[in-house]
């Protein structure tokens, strides 16, 4: 199943292709490597799409120069 992943802001972050179907509570990592907690279903939008909505919040530090200071 395809997803679209909004933020908690209503903001568009991209898509995800699944094998599974996602659930609230759930965490996955996306093709960026960043890894999210789904926090919401959207499905009444879309309801008769193979598209779902998620939304999600970004879990997890990615390294980067600053934290290894």
């Amino acid at each position: 199943m395809q997803y679209l992943l909004i933020d908690a802001h209503k903001r568009f972050l991209g898509t995800l292709n699944s094998q599974e179907t996602l659930a609230v509570g759930d965490v996955f990592q996306s093709h960026n490597e960043q890894t999210y907690a789904v926090v919401g279903l959207n499905w009444s939008a879309q309801r008769n799409s193979q598209t779902q909505s998620l939304t999600v919040i970004p879990v997890g530090a990615r390294s980067s120069k600053a934290d290894e200071n």
